[in-house]
């Protein structure tokens, strides 16, 4: 039987999801993940723009990029996960339960991950010394994501092609 593009990548995701997530049952992991997806909650975004702006004596143009781009981002993010209104993994074929609830049903694209790489792009700009630091904390906020149930691979992919995406628009409008 010959499988479909969509079939096949179903199977991908749910084989990866499989792998990340079966790491879930020690405890040190667990907790390091919780950690990395609490990390990209959205109220650390404006905190750590505010702190970097005032102790840093950064020009607000920072904070007033990251702000622009957050606006855009929240409203294209929640149009598109309603559209494709994809379960998460623990609301559908799952017998593992995730070791968070999720704020909504759906799953693509992974808004987490999503701002996680918006922040990390805009940041890299301003900073570009933190390159490597702001890529791989991003990279863990995606992975982190799948690791704890809420979300499959190709929703945090999505994700971070959609942040990064959103990152270059809101630069190309700044500057």
């Amino acid at each position: 039987m010959l499988l479909t593009f969509q079939q096949r990548l179903t199977q991908w995701d749910r084989q990866l999801y499989r792998r990340l997530s079966r790491w879930r049952t020690r405890p040190l992991f667990a907790l390091f993940m919780r950690l990395m997806s609490a990390s990209g909650d959205g109220y650390w975004y404006a905190l750590t723009a505010l702190v970097a702006t005032f102790s840093l004596g950064l020009p607000w143009s920072y904070f007033y990029t990251l702000a622009l781009a957050f606006a855009i981002e929240r409203p294209v993010y929640w149009i598109l996960k309603n559209s494709f209104r994809r379960d998460r993994p623990s609301g559908s074929w799952v017998t593992i339960d995730a070791l968070l609830k999720a704020h909504d049903k759906f799953s693509f694209p992974s808004g987490h991950t999503c701002a996680a790489f918006l922040f990390a792009a805009i940041s890299i700009f301003y900073f570009p010394a933190l390159n490597i630091v702001l890529w791989l904390w991003a990279c863990g906020v995606g992975i982190s994501r799948v690791a704890i149930g809420v979300h499959y691979p190709t929703d945090v992919i999505a994700g971070a092609c959609l942040g990064m995406a959103l990152a270059e628009l809101v630069l190309f409008i700044v500057i």
